[in-house]
């Protein structure tokens, strides 16, 4: 079992981009998600912005905040973004010709990656404004039915760091595609959004345990404080027919627990 994480990517020259494209490409690559078409990008900034979602944006130097999205122009194909404060973060997002954006809307993800912005005035106050994106993914919700699981079972799923420590995280639910994982402990700077886990572990118990390689393509927080839990979406990288078969099974039975 192995983690690649996102600075392994970072030292081959990927950037924003090539973290969006290899997240959305192993999560659905029939890229039914994929959305090109400018009317359809604009759609969803809009409800980005109508339901007033956090959104992370990651420049290519490495430097990260969060904003929000104030207003969709469709004539102009342009979207204004809330202003960064910090310098640091402002400068690196303002010389990068490719910012990567994450978010959530109604729960299921959404990246994107927006050239280089401009300073604007919205309603009286700073913010930034750029282009729409040559193409946005929106990941639908799962295709597959999802069985969630009794806390009670302690099932856990195993990761290995490239420091050979082991993340554990508790298993949450489970579908044909993917699996949900959450955490008290583990956050997003340990599992960053793209990152490919290889080799690992879930374990079920008395249900058996199943090795298998996954990629993270959502995280958000729920609580705050001591209390926050970090909970991720994960879908599996090209399960052969053996892992699907057990994966039904498992999933008949988990319902079957939850029932019962």
């Amino acid at each position: 079992m192995s983690l690649q994480d996102s600075s392994d990517a970072t030292q081959a020259g990927s950037g924003p981009q090539d973290d969006i494209d290899a997240e959305a490409g192993a999560a659905q690559p029939d890229e039914r998600y994929r959305l090109t078409h400018t009317s359809q990008i604009g759609t969803v900034l809009r409800d980005l912005s109508w339901q007033k979602c956090l959104i992370t944006v990651r420049t290519r130097t490495g430097h990260q905040f969060v904003t929000s999205i104030l207003h969709m122009d469709p004539v102009n194909r342009t979207f204004i973004f809330d202003w960064c404060n910090a310098d640091a973060e402002r400068q690196s997002l303002m010389t990068s010709d490719e910012n990567a954006f994450s978010g959530l809307l109604r729960g299921v993800p959404v990246n994107f990656v927006a050239g280089r912005p401009s300073a604007t005035r919205h309603e009286g106050g700073p913010a930034f404004v750029a282009a729409f994106p040559e193409k946005l993914y929106h990941f639908q919700r799962r295709r597959h039915f999802r069985a969630r699981t009794l806390m009670t079972k302690g099932y856990r799923c195993e990761i290995r760091s490239p420091d050979n420590s082991v993340l554990a995280l508790d298993i949450a639910d489970l579908s044909l595609s993917g699996v949900g994982l959450r955490s008290k402990t583990v956050g997003e700077d340990r599992l960053p959004v793209g990152t490919t886990v290889s080799r690992c572990r879930l374990d079920f118990r008395e249900l058996g345990k199943l090795d298998i390689d996954l990629q993270v393509v959502g995280h958000w927080l729920v609580g705050n404080d001591d209390s926050a839990i970090h909970h991720y979406g994960c879908a599996f990288v090209n399960p052969d027919g053996r892992m699907e078969n057990f994966l039904q099974r498992l999933v008949f039975s988990l319902e079957l627990a939850l029932r019962g």
